[in-house]
């Protein structure tokens, strides 16, 4: 009982250090990806050049001096100091909508941020997948050698003839051959990581994790949920209509009148003076035509992608949900039909014995090999269903 408790403590122990191997991956490509630090850069452009000019215009101050005749006597000096004051301005209009377009910029980043993280975290399970399919490889090979040494001491005793010593040391060739061949795509992908980390290398690609773990997934209703909730893609059509809302309530003050206070002092030579203040309004009749009425019209664009983005949203879940639990059901059959029915140890030693022929035994091998290659298929093709489907949660 002890030891079973130990072996499960082992294995979450495991399981732990492998998530947290994968979060630290994903961090780093966060961090040194060039698309994303570039990306961050014109962000806070955006959003800095969406805060420029809301505020109040800056204030006038103006100074005037005038000459009388020779006839008259004395000069007149004139100091003004006015401000305007936009109201929509004054009222947060303005501030409003640059939030709002703030927001929209921050959920545009989220998605490529989302984009580049799942590419990342796909080239992840095509490299566990090629590293299980290289170590498998390793053991055919590791047998078919010991079947080519048999057959060659059976070919120099007289008991096998050389067809079936060469159809040995091809299917030898042939699994070498693709043992490179998946060396070749461990590289690329590796290469493909690199890159995505800004070409810096990764450390502890090793521990990123078993391309056969099969892990639980959420119930329909409760994926959709939090997909509607945390979606990059959701959130720019949401906040794209809140930034339409925001910008038809900017449009609308834009009819408002500005309103302007001008103090003067004015000084006579001859030791008149006079001060008073200016109030003054600006009518925006013509300035603004039809401004209201395409921001009403961007409102419903927004309101109607909104709606199609909600739509195409929950359908695509929906059936990356059913393929995600085909391919489970799949791979778990796979899974389940190797761990009873492994004939490698069966098939060497029945042609060790004389009970088969090299033929069949390489018949009998190739069967189990082609039925193991399915399964791990299987689950590389479970493994990138599940991560698409839960690409929100990057």
């Amino acid at each position: 009982m002890n030891y079973h408790r130990y072996i499960i403590a082992i294995v979450a122990a495991l399981s732990v250090m492998i998530v947290n191997a994968q979060h630290a991956l994903l961090d780093s490509i966060e961090t040194n990806n060039t698309t994303l630090i570039a990306l961050r850069a014109e962000t806070e452009a955006r959003k800095l050049e969406n805060r420029t000019g809301i505020a109040l215009d800056d204030p006038e101050v103006s100074y005037k001096r005038m000459w009388e005749g020779a006839e008259q006597s004395g000069n007149l000096t004139e100091f003004t100091i006015g401000q305007s004051f936009d109201l929509s301005t004054v009222m947060g209009y303005k501030s409003r909508a640059a939030e709002s377009q703030n927001r929209l910029i921050d959920e545009e980043y989220r998605l490529v941020r989302m984009d580049i993280l799942l590419e990342a975290q796909l080239a992840c399970i095509d490299l566990a997948y090629y590293r299980a399919l290289a170590e498998e490889l390793e053991r055919r090979i590791t047998y078919a050698r010991r079947v080519v040494e048999v057959e060659e001491c059976r070919l120099e005793s007289g008991d096998t003839d050389m067809l079936s010593y060469n159809n040995v040391l091809l299917s030898l060739s042939a699994l070498e051959a693709e043992c490179e061949r998946v060396a070749t795509e461990c590289d690329v992908l590796t290469t493909h990581l690199t890159r995505l980390n800004g070409g810096k290398t990764l450390k502890n690609l090793e521990a990123i994790g078993s391309i056969n773990s099969m892990e639980s997934i959420s119930n329909i209703d409760s994926l959709v949920a939090q997909a509607m909730e945390y979606s990059p893609m959701m959130g720019i059509a949401r906040v794209g209509y809140e930034a339409a809302r925001s910008e038809l309530s900017f449009a609308k003050s834009q009819h408002l009148p500005t309103l302007s206070a001008t103090y003067i002092n004015e000084r006579h030579t001859i030791g008149d003076r006079s001060q008073g203040v200016a109030i003054g309004m600006s009518l925006p009749l013509w300035a603004n035509k039809n401004r209201v009425s395409s921001a009403r019209s961007a409102l419903q664009a927004a309101e109607a992608y909104e709606s199609d983005t909600r739509l195409q949203l929950q359908s695509q879940l929906q059936a990356d949900y059913v393929r995600v639990q085909g391919l489970q059901r799949t791979a778990s059959r796979y899974q389940q039909a190797l761990s009873e029915a492994n004939n490698t140890e069966l098939l060497a030693r029945a042609m060790d014995e004389g009970y088969i022929s090299v033929l069949e035994y390489l018949q009998g091998i190739e069967l189990y090999y082609d039925y193991l290659d399915r399964s791990l298929s299987a689950a590389r093709d479970y493994q990138r269903a599940l991560a698409e489907l839960e690409a929100w949660k990057l």
